[in-house]
Parts: structure tokens; C-alpha cells; sequence
């Protein structure tokens, strides 16, 4: 795909195509879908605890742990473009300077000073495209949400395919056991 944005990837007419073909010139459900749609992606991002799509953040500021790891907000970390402490010290990335940049932090072998939001990184990270299976999760619960906002689904608590049966049993917005297995992949890690 061209266009590997969000807006992209899950445009309304990708949308239409997946959930309702052969009814994607139609208008009618065009404002509701897309408030959906947003709210999938926002629900997807919290789930996940970052944008998936590589975006650039500008003067962050960073607290440092007294470890030799800096915890970025966003990850995977792409590029570094400046790292200063709060007395204007600019750091350099490389192994043989200051630091070096890993997926989800910066780390330096003579530490990162302790203090609250004690660093400024100017950095990109995120994803050059967005996961297939995170996409297919975004239309599966695209389509759920869509159906049951049309009453398709109302008051069901299973409901049968020739392929096998999904519950549907109080999920509202929240996604199936399946679903977050796919996106519990792409969580940063606890240390």
C-alpha cells in the first residue's frame, strides 16, 4: 500500500470494501463509520501504548533513571537526531560516544543522570508500515462495531459461521482474546 498512514491503510473506502462489499458507493453510513474507524485506531494505540506509524517527536523531555537506559515514549526508535540535558550538554550517538540507540532506549554506558525530565530528545520511531495482522485486527473490530451499531449483533452473545462460531458475548469496544494476542505483540517490554 501507497499510503502507509493510518488514514491510508484504514481509508473509509479500504473500510467499506472490507466490511460491506458490494455497498461501497453508498454514502448513508459514511460519518459513523469513520468515527468508529477513529476510534479503533485510538483503541489500538492504547492497547499498544504507542502510534504504530513512524512519526518524528520534537524537544520530548525525558526523565533520566540513574541507569544506564533512557526510555523513550515511542519505539521502535528509528533515529536520533539530539539528545541534551537540561544544562544545554549535547550527547552524540555511536558506539564509541555517548550512547547508543536500541529499540525502545537510548543507552549509555556511563549512565543516564536520575531526574524528572532531566533530558530533551528530538527522535523518530515507529513502524515504516503498519503490521498486516494489526490491520486485520483494525477491520475485524471495525466490522464488529459497525454491526452492532446497525443492531446486526444486538443482545447476541454467540453467533455462528460456516467456519466455526465467534462469541460476541459483552465485548462493546473492547477487542477479542484473539485480537489482543495479535496486538500484545507489539507492546513494549517491562523492565
Amino acid at each position: 500500500m501507497a499510503d502507509e498512514t493510518w488514514a491510508g491503510v484504514l481509508s473509509l473506502a479500504n473500510v467499506k470494501t472490507y466490511i460491506m462489499p458490494g455497498e461501497t458507493a453508498s454514502s448513508t453510513w459514511d460519518t459513523p463509520l469513520q468515527i468508529i474507524v477513529d476510534a479503533v485506531i485510538a483503541q489500538v494505540k492504547q492497547e499498544v501504548g504507542c502510534d504504530i506509524v513512524a512519526g518524528t517527536y520534537t524537544s520530548e523531555e525525558v526523565s533520566g533513571t540513574g541507569r544506564t537506559d533512557l526510555p523513550l515514549k515511542h519505539w521502535p526508535i528509528l533515529t536520533v537526531t539530539t539528545v541534551t540535558d537540561v544544562d544545554g550538554v549535547s550527547y552524540t550517538v555511536g558506539s564509541d560516544e555517548d550512547y547508543t540507540i536500541e529499540d525502545f532506549c537510548l543507552r549509555a554506558p556511563a549512565g543516564w543522570g536520575k531526574g524528572y525530565e532531566n533530558f530533551i530528545v528530538t527522535y523518530t520511531a515507529g513502524r515504516a508500515t503498519i503490521p498486516r495482522d494489526i490491520v486485520l485486527v483494525c477491520y475485524e473490530a471495525i466490522k464488529r462495531r459497525f454491526q452492532q451499531m446497525k443492531g446486526q449483533l444486538q443482545g447476541t452473545t454467540t453467533r455462528s459461521f460456516p467456519d466455526g462460531s465467534v462469541a460476541y458475548s459483552g465485548l462493546g469496544d473492547r477487542f477479542t482474546k484473539e485480537e489482543l494476542s495479535v496486538l500484545a505483540k507489539y507492546k513494549r517490554l517491562r523492565v
